[in-house]
Order: C-alpha cells, then structure tokens, then sequence
C-alpha cells in the first residue's frame, strides 16, 4: 500500500512543478500561432489548421491514457485496502 501511495504522490508533484511550465508554453504557442496566421495565405492556413487538430487529437489521447493510468492506480489502492482489512 505505501508503495502505491508513494506512486501517486510522485505522479501529482511531477504534475505540479510541471503546471506553470506548461502555462507559459502555452501562451508563447497562441502568441507564435497568432504571428503565423498573420503571415499565411489560404492553403497555409489550411494546412496549419490540420496541424492543429493533430495536435489536439494527440492531446486527447494522451489524456485518455492518463485517465486510465488514474484509474488503474486507483483499483490498485482500493485493493491494497480491502486486503489490509482482511487481515
């Protein structure tokens, strides 16, 4: 049980010192994209937008995946409980 407690303390400390990196990433992508469009005839637009929507179907995946991990560690702590109540 420490084990798994330890697991998912790790994981939410990576995402929190990771959080105010992504957001500053995040803004320089929408300023860097704003500039682009700014620049781009028709066909390039286009294609840009279909760039983007990779991206965000990667993002959602990713996600997903995540979720499944949360959930997946979530069994194995109601698991490791029950067992310990057993005993």
């Amino acid at each position: 049980m420490n084990n798994i407690l330890e697991e998912l303390f790790n994981n939410y400390t990576d995402l929190t010192e990771q959080k105010e990196s992504i957001s500053q990433l995040t803004l320089e992508i929408e300023n860097n994209k704003k500039w682009l469009k700014r620049n781009l005839n028709k066909r390039q637009k286009k294609l840009l937008l279909r760039i983007e929507d990779g991206k965000d179907l990667s993002s959602e995946i990713i996600s997903k995946e995540s979720f499944i991990s949360g959930f997946k560690l979530g069994l194995k702590i109601g698991y490791e409980v029950n067992k310990e109540q057993k005993l």
